[in-house]
């Protein structure tokens, strides 16, 4: 049940790319692309304005002077970047998830449309609040949690051997199950559901959550163009994966 619900989840970014060339949904695609390659253009930025500097302050107040020099400021320098890749990849998530937001809302809206004929709850100056807080708290709640658990299994990494396997699973995991409970929530706020029965939707459906959040991961891995099209795709295949579970469990 469990396997089969994970490649549900998976599976729904087929699902998307089939609604997305069918309903020409490509504009709400490339908006958050075009914002996604402006985050990365400010880390590059930031990159290059302050790991020079930072490099040769290493370079000449902590390397031993009998081994510092050009090679050490290179070295130095390259794994500067790596940490700012490594940062942006991990907060990648959350600044879409946050950031984005109205945007791929608005995506997840158009796809219940389009597919269900369901129009959204009316606008409400009351409600806009409610669901800008409601956002906050579960955004925080959810980064803090997977921090939590991101550091726990970092640290098991410490363990020889099974250590060194199972703690890369498990990251990859804890950010899959983030991600795409993120995701879903766009759906699950429109459904007017609270943060404790949002939470509660996620723990009964976690396979299917964490394939969704896996579909995004992957396309994450895909160099410049997977960082472009993941949030649209993400959006829509979690819209697509929540409202068949959400239907089916409606009488």
């Amino acid at each position: 049940m469990f396997l089969k619900e994970l490649l549900a989840g998976i599976i729904s970014y087929k699902k998307a790319n089939q609604v997305i060339f069918k309903y020409r949904l490509w504009p709400w695609l490339a908006i958050p692309g075009i914002l996604s390659f402006c985050y990365i253009l400010i880390l590059a930025i930031l990159g290059v304005i302050y790991f020079s500097g930072m490099s040769e302050y290493v370079n000449e107040k902590w390397i031993p002077g009998f081994i510092s020099g050009d090679t050490t400021y290179v070295i130095v320098s390259i794994l500067l970047w790596l940490f700012l890749i490594i940062i942006g990849y991990l907060s990648y998530q959350q600044i879409v998830l946050i950031f984005f937001s109205p945007v791929l809302g608005f995506l997840s809206e158009i796809v219940e449309k389009r597919i269900y004929n369901q129009e959204p709850p009316k606008f409400q100056i009351k409600d806009f609040f409610r669901d800008i807080i409601r956002s906050l708290i579960i955004n925080l709640r959810n980064i803090g949690w997977m921090l939590f658990l991101t550091m726990m299994a970092w640290l098991i990494g410490i363990v020889p051997l099974i250590g060194a396997i199972l703690s890369p699973v498990l990251i990859f995991l804890i950010q899959s199950y983030y991600g795409g409970f993120g995701l879903i929530d766009y759906t699950l706020e429109r459904k007017r559901y609270t943060v404790s029965e949002s939470i509660d939707f996620a723990r009964k459906n976690r396979a299917r959550v964490t394939g969704v959040g896996m579909g995004f991961i992957l396309l994450l891995l895909i160099p410049l163009i997977g960082w472009f099209f993941a949030p649209g795709y993400g959006a829509t295949a979690a819209t697509l994966a929540a409202l068949e579970k959400i239907n089916r469990e409606q009488p």
